[in-house]
């Protein structure tokens, strides 16, 4: 009985939300090949979206502060950090746009000039810190050695675990050629493999300036509160921030949409508080849709299914409110 209300309630949301809503997948896998992974189309669906549902002529309320904040040049830069191929399928489109984006919208009746890119490596991710007003990272945490792209692969994360004697444990199949300080090697259980105490650091992290006016950032990886709150803390001193960190199991989506979904609740208008909850709330559809592929496919690992549930919570960093 519980999952059937489960799934009522579900299909009764993606019923009832219609007019300027961004679109909602429903339980449902999407069929054929995963689209190519394009910022312009991804920033473009949003902006646009948002510009029908607020026409030239509607009288809107005062924004958030935050977003006043965001908007208050008449420019917006956003990040979107891509993980490794292993945590979902992720095809990024050859067009040149693809990976840099420029244009201007109508949003909340100005003219923004929204600048928009993929980070894919460690480079640009540190990039990102110092230029973006708005970061969205899904990637792997490297068990807090910091997040991994997907160029550099999961064995070159960014280093920015500042922790004094904080240890990473990985076993010999999850190390994929991570290049830390081992404290200790030592057997498992039965001696089936091998398992690795590593000592991270932070120099990607300790060279990064951070971005001088009010930045959004989230940290959408597994457990980011824990790993990353002091780090974040400590780069943006005390420059306005909201950072957006997880609690516990997180996955990367390779439609992207939680990234389009906390875009779409910005640019609307919508609290801190409220803009967390909707990217919950995607997540939990990408959730059920893993959940029903695995029991179709009889999955034997079931890993992929699980995703963050009401588990993201945004915590302000000297942040407007």
């Amino acid at each position: 009985m519980k999952r059937i209300a489960v799934f009522l309630l579900i299909l009764f949301y993606g019923l009832s939300v219609g007019g300027c809503s961004l679109a909602r997948s429903g339980v449902n896998v999407p069929a054929g090949p995963v689209p190519q992974l394009h910022i312009g189309r991804l920033v473009t669906e949003v902006c646009r979206t948002v510009q029908r549902c607020h026409p030239a002529e509607a009288v809107l309320p005062a924004p958030p502060a935050y977003l006043d904040a965001l908007l208050a040049d008449n420019r917006l830069v956003i990040g979107l950090g891509v993980g490794t191929a292993d945590l979902a399928p992720v095809s990024v489109s050859p067009d040149p746009g693809a990976l840099f984006f420029r244009s201007a919208f109508r949003i909340r009746n100005r003219r923004i000039s929204v600048e928009a890119r993929l980070i894919l490596d460690r480079c640009g991710f540190r990039q990102a810190l110092e230029e973006c007003e708005i970061l969205f990272v899904a990637t792997h945490a490297r068990y807090g050695a910091g997040p991994a792209f997907l160029k550099d692969g999961k064995a070159l994360p960014f280093r920015m675990q500042k922790t004094p004697g904080y240890v990473i444990t990985m076993s010999e199949d999850e190390v994929s050629g991570y290049q830390g300080k081992v404290k200790r090697t030592y057997p498992g259980f039965l001696k089936k493999k091998k398992f690795y105490d590593f000592e991270p650091d932070s120099t990607d992290l300790d060279g990064t300036v951070p971005y001088p006016g009010y930045q959004l950032l989230v940290l959408s990886t597994c457990s980011s509160k824990k790993h990353f709150l002091d780090e974040v803390t400590w780069l943006r001193k005390k420059n306005p921030s909201t950072a957006v960190f997880t609690t516990g199991p997180c996955a990367m989506d390779p439609g992207f949409r939680p990234f389009k979904r906390m875009l779409y609740s910005i640019l609307m208008g919508n609290g801190i508080k409220q803009v967390v909850f909707q990217m919950n709330r995607e997540y939990r559809t990408i959730a059920w849709e893993n959940i029903r592929k695995n029991a179709r496919t009889k999955a034997k690992d079931n890993k992929s299914a699980w995703t963050v549930v009401d588990e993201m919570y945004a915590i302000g960093i000297h942040h407007l409110n």
